[in-house]
C-alpha cells in the first residue's frame, strides 16, 4: 500500500487531498509515480514497482535516471521544459525503461507538474506509466505482414504469371521447367502465408500461457523435426542435460523460424546448424549458428530497429516472427558473425525474470 505518513510529508498543504485517494491510487492497473524537481522517486503504487521490477523501497529516494538511458532522460528533461512554457503543465512521450532484470519495456508517459510554490519555482511532477509492448508489437505486426506480403505476393504472382505463359508454347524440356518454378512460388506463397497466420493468432503477450517446459527437451525434439524434414542438412545440438523455464509455445516458434532461416538461405552443398543452450543466474541464451553468408546489414538493422522498409524484404517474415517471440517473451534476439566468420550466430535471450527462473 501507499505510505500514508510518507505522502502527507510529500504532498505538505497542497497535496494534503492526496490521501483520500491513496487506495485508488494502489489499486490502478498503471504504474503511478512522483517525482521530486532533481528527478528523485518520492512516491510509486504497486503497479509501478511490477513494471520496473524493482522494489518500492529499492525506488524512492534514487534518481528516475536508473530507469532510463542517457537519450531517453535528456528527452524527458526537454518535455519537462516544455511543459513548464505551456499552459497545460502536462504532457506524454514514449520512452523505454530498464528494468531490475535487465529487460527494456517500451512505455507511454503521462505527466503533470505538482503546483509551484511562491517563486514559481519547479517542484516535480506526477503521472501514469504504461506498457505498450503489445500496442507497439501489434502496430509492428500488421506493417511488416502489409509491407511483406504486399511485396512477395506481387513478385510470386508475376512469377506464376511469367512462367505460365511460358507453357503455352514451350516444348517438353522447357515446359517442365517453367512448371518447376510455378510449384516452387507456390509452395512460397502457401509458406508465406502460413507464417502471416502464425505472426496474426500465436505470437501474442498471454503469461497465462506459459507452462513450465523443459528447453532441452524441446529443442531436442526441433533438432529431429529438422532431419526428417530436411535431410540434407545436419542439424547438431549442445545441450545441458535438462533446462527448465517458464515459457510458452511462441518460443519453439522462435527456434524453428531461426533454423528453418538458416538452412532455407544456405547456398552452399550443406547446411549445417548447431542449436546450443546455455544459462546464468541472469539468463537463458538460446544459440543458432549456420555457416551461411553474412545475413545483409539492412535485415539486422531493419528488425533491431524494428521498422520494416519497403527495400528490406529479401528474408521474409521469418526473422521478424523470432524477434516478435523474443519481445513478447521479456528478451531480445541478437544477430552476429560468427569468431571464425564462417557463419551467423542468432542468440535468443530470455531473462529470469520471464521466464520463472
Amino acid at each position: 500500500m501507499v505510505d500514508r505518513s510518507q505522502g502527507a510529508d510529500v504532498f505538505g498543504d497542497d497535496r494534503s487531498e492526496f490521501n483520500d485517494y491513496a487506495y485508488l491510487v494502489e489499486q490502478a492497473e498503471d504504474g503511478l509515480y512522483m517525482l521530486d524537481e532533481d528527478g528523485t522517486f518520492e512516491l510509486v503504487n504497486e503497479a509501478f514497482t511490477e513494471l520496473t521490477g524493482y522494489e518500492r523501497e529499492e525506488l524512492i529516494g534514487t534518481d528516475v535516471r536508473r530507469l532510463l538511458s542517457g537519450d531517453d532522460y535528456r528527452n524527458i528533461n526537454d518535455e519537462i521544459r516544455s511543459a513548464r512554457r505551456s499552459s497545460t503543465e502536462s504532457g506524454s512521450f514514449l520512452t523505454t525503461f530498464e528494468t531490475k532484470s535487465g529487460q527494456k519495456k517500451p512505455v507511454e508517459i503521462r505527466f503533470s507538474l505538482l503546483p509551484t510554490g511562491e517563486n514559481s519555482e519547479y517542484k516535480g511532477l506526477t503521472g501514469v506509466a504504461r506498457d505498450v509492448r503489445a500496442r507497439r508489437h501489434r502496430e509492428q505486426k500488421l506493417d511488416v505482414l502489409s509491407r511483406v506480403l504486399r511485396h512477395n505476393v506481387r513478385n510470386k504472382i508475376n512469377l506464376i504469371v511469367g512462367h505460365a505463359s511460358v507453357i503455352e508454347g514451350a516444348d517438353d524440356e522447357q515446359y517442365t521447367r517453367a512448371a518447376g518454378k510455378i510449384e516452387a512460388a507456390a509452395d512460397d506463397l502457401m509458406d508465406l502465408s502460413e507464417k502471416a497466420r502464425t505472426a496474426q493468432t500465436e505470437v501474442s503477450f498471454n503469461p497465462s500461457e506459459d507452462r513450465q517446459t523443459d528447453l532441452v527437451a524441446l529443442l531436442q525434439h526441433v533438432a529431429v523435426q529438422f532431419r526428417r524434414d530436411y535431410p540434407a542438412a545436419r542439424v547438431v545440438t549442445d545441450l545441458p542435460e535438462e533446462l527448465p523455464a517458464n515459457t510458452s509455445k511462441s518460443y519453439r516458434i522462435a527456434v524453428s523460424e531461426l533454423v528453418e532461416n538458416a538452412i532455407e538461405h544456405n547456398p552452399g552443398d550443406e547446411s549445417v546448424v548447431r542449436i546450443r543452450l546455455t544459462s546464468t543466474d541472469a539468463e537463458i541464451r538460446t544459440v543458432i549458428e549456420d555457416n551461411c553468408p553474412p545475413i545483409p546489414e539492412t535485415e539486422r538493422r531493419a528488425i533491431n530497429e524494428g521498422q520494416e522498409t519497403p527495400l528490406m524484404h529479401s528474408l521474409g517474415i521469418g526473422l521478424w516472427l523470432a524477434n516478435w517471440v523474443a519481445d513478447t517473451l521479456g528478451g531480445e534476439l541478437q544477430f552476429e558473425r560468427r569468431l571464425d566468420d564462417s557463419g551467423n550466430r542468432a542468440t535468443l535471450v530470455l531473462h529470469h525474470a520471464s521466464t520463472g527462473g
